[in-house]
């Protein structure tokens, strides 16, 4: 979540007063001033698509090559199972409305923080190839047109000529920016090899923080990259890994030519060109090769995005992305029954009332509103920090996990949406072990185990203690949620009284995320409330090995620590028959499912409401699931305005 404003303080001195009115002028003027940039820009962009016959594709007048894909044997990439546009669906000037509930951290793919930014760089970004979308275990081409191995450790990549840089959104006009002109359609830089070298610098940079931190472990075997011309480039792992090619393919890629440079166009220092890339001067706007172009952020408003004419490939069905940030989830449902949305996600609670509790079957009491229910592959759960005294022992964590009811607060409190999961693996999927159950609801369970484990009450003050070093240590913890959700308001609540039962106190800090990503990535934090996204190949070094348990802000947060699991990991890695990665995944499932390192709570289920003017909502298999260029309008005007 975007930080809120500071409280104010009473100022009297008459000198401060007119330091603000000044202070508020200028905000007036950058507020004006960026108006006119987004004018200007909107302006560029309604021009372009006029040139291109506003329907989707390029411009006629862009000199596009359409280099053909390569359908060698040899080409670890496929072509397309299907179109994501459904034909005769285009609706020239259509804008897709919808909600986010919180700004992003920037917008520089590498560099922002969060699941979020890996949705939204779908949308303006490219990387050399893109999941199939009717078949996710399969890469289709995006940047790369042919990627060709002997041995899995040596890749050779063909890039596409026809892909062009989106235009920089700057002030055009003041001269100053005139350096970052290309000589392609629209002054646009050409994309090239020297791209993918320098995205490949920057994940080997540890200067380099952010996203890219936790993406640079998959990169840990990387050798050596070449440019060998122009549109082609040689990749060298020293080990044959599993992850070496999706981690390669999935790359965001970013141009050297722009986060390289400080606004004036002046190279950045050699030597501490990271640090500078942490803090980019553009990292709160984007640019890509994707099907869209940036317009416009304005934090706690809107991000907006157009359809670029001049896109290589498969343009969207629609005109402009328009993404409203709307923190209240209560206010989800009542702009889309006001015309204001196209489609929204509703929350649990909004699920009972809107759709089990709907009236002559009519979503929001309009019969023009449809529903569309799909599974996400991640998984909820509530992280207990090991290095904390109270959480070392793994027959407290058991503990904890036996005193959370996990089936009834799935039931009462998501109302059904979602299925409670015992490991860190999509139920969908093989890797997920059936076999291995829930820890169901047993508070005299979790008494035993915290008597053996040596946590008692001695001073009858209804909470148990331990002397641990020579010091008395009271099973009292702080657990920090997320404090946009009134789901996990109620969930905490219940869980606090049910703890209290078995003499262990559970003090809820609810946090905005923004905060609480900062407790979380510092390791200040007893417990947890979080979830992941998976990806759809499974590696568990990032989350779960030991040598990431002492990593700074690795994703290991809560230092868990464990051999046999390190083993698996490892393995796992370096395994290439599928059956015999499904038999570690079980292997892996059993010793978190002993160990409970997280209570794994559930994997969510979740319901989007949308007009009828648009075709039947799609949802991709794929995180983040929400993949707009599955969306489509019909050619009937929207009941929705």
């Amino acid at each position: 979540m975007s930080k809120t404003g500071q409280s104010g303080l009473l100022w009297v001195s008459i000198g401060l007063l007119i330091t603000l009115n000044l202070f508020n002028s200028c905000q007036l003027d950058n507020l004006e001033q960026r108006a006119v940039e987004d004018s200007q820009r909107l302006k560029e962009l309604e021009a372009a698509l006029q040139r291109g016959g506003g329907g989707g594709g390029a411009p006629a007048t862009a000199p596009r090559q359409n280099t053909p894909f390569d359908d060698d044997p040899n080409n670890l990439l496929r072509a397309p199972s299907r179109k994501l546009v459904t034909a005769g669906t285009v609706v020239p000037g259509q804008t897709l409305r919808m909600l986010i509930g919180q700004d992003p951290y920037g917008l520089n793919p590498l560099i922002a923080p969060g699941a979020d930014i890996h949705e939204y760089s779908g949308y303006f970004g490219s990387s050399l190839a893109r999941r199939d979308v009717g078949s996710p275990d399969h890469y289709i081409p995006d940047l790369a047109l042919k990627v060709e191995t002997d041995d899995r450790l040596t890749f050779r990549i063909t890039l596409r000529q026809d892909a062009y840089w989106h235009k920089p959104v700057v002030d055009w006009a003041s001269g100053r920016y005139a350096w970052m002109r290309g000589d392609g359609p629209d002054e646009r830089r050409k994309f090239t090899a020297d791209d993918v070298i320098f995205t490949l610098e920057v994940v080997q940079n540890p200067q380099v923080a952010g996203r890219v931190s936790s993406i640079r472990s998959y990169f840990e075997k990387l050798e050596s990259f070449r440019a060998i011309d122009e549109h082609t480039v040689e990749v060298r792992f020293k080990e044959a890994q599993y992850t070496n090619l999706p981690s390669l393919l999935d790359l965001p890629i970013v141009p050297r030519w722009l986060y390289q440079f400080d606004e004036d166009g002046k190279p950045l220092d050699a030597a501490t060109w990271g640090l500078k890339l942490n803090e980019h001067w553009y990292n709160q706007k984007a640019l890509g090769t994707g099907p869209f172009t940036f317009v416009a952020w304005e934090p706690g408003v809107r991000l907006e995005f157009a359809r670029d004419p001049y896109y290589y490939g498969e343009a969207p069905s629609y005109d402009r992305l328009m993404m409203s940030v709307v923190k209240d989830q209560n206010a989800m449902p009542r702009k889309l029954k006001a015309g204001e949305l196209d489609f929204t996600y509703i929350q649990p609670e909004q699920y009972k009332t809107e759709v089990m509790d709907a009236k002559d079957g009519k979503l929001l009491g309009s019969e023009h509103i449809k529903q569309a229910d799909f599974d996400m592959l991640n998984y909820f759960y509530i992280a207990w920090n090991a290095d904390k005294p109270q959480f070392a022992d793994k027959r407290v964590r058991r503990a904890m996990t036996l005193a959370f009811n996990r089936q009834g607060i799935v039931d009462k409190v998501f109302f059904g949406q979602g299925k409670v999961t015992s490991g860190p693996f999509g139920q969908q999927t093989a890797c997920y072990d059936q076999r291995i159950a829930p820890l169901p609801f047993d508070l005299a369970a979790a008494k035993a185990l915290l008597d053996e484990a040596g946590w008692r009450d001695g001073d009858g003050d209804g909470v148990r203690e331990k002397e641990i070093n020579g010091e008395k240590v009271p099973l009292r913890f702080t657990m920090l949620t997320f404090g946009g959700s009134s789901e996990y308001e109620t969930l905490t609540s219940i869980y606090r009284e049910d703890l209290l039962q078995i003499g262990v106190q559970m003090v809820p800090v609810p946090l905005e995320w923004s905060a609480m990503l900062k407790r979380m990535e510092e390791r200040e934090f007893d417990a947890y409330t979080g979830a992941w996204v998976l990806s759809w190949e499974i590696d568990l070094m990032q989350i779960w090995h030991s040598r990431e348990a002492d990593r700074p802000k690795s994703s290991n947060r809560i230092g868990f620590r464990n051999p046999e699991a390190d083993r698996v990991a490892e393995a796992l890695r370096v395994e290439f028959d599928e059956a015999k990665r499904v038999e570690l995944c079980h292997e892996f499932h059993k010793i978190v499912h002993e160990e409970q390192p997280y209570t794994f709570f559930y994997q969510r289920t979740r319901t989007a409401l949308y007009w009828d003017s648009m075709n039947d909502l799609e949802f991709s298999p794929i995180p983040p699931h929400r993949d707009v260029r599955l969306f489509s309008f019909q050619q009937e005007a929207s009941p929705a305005g």
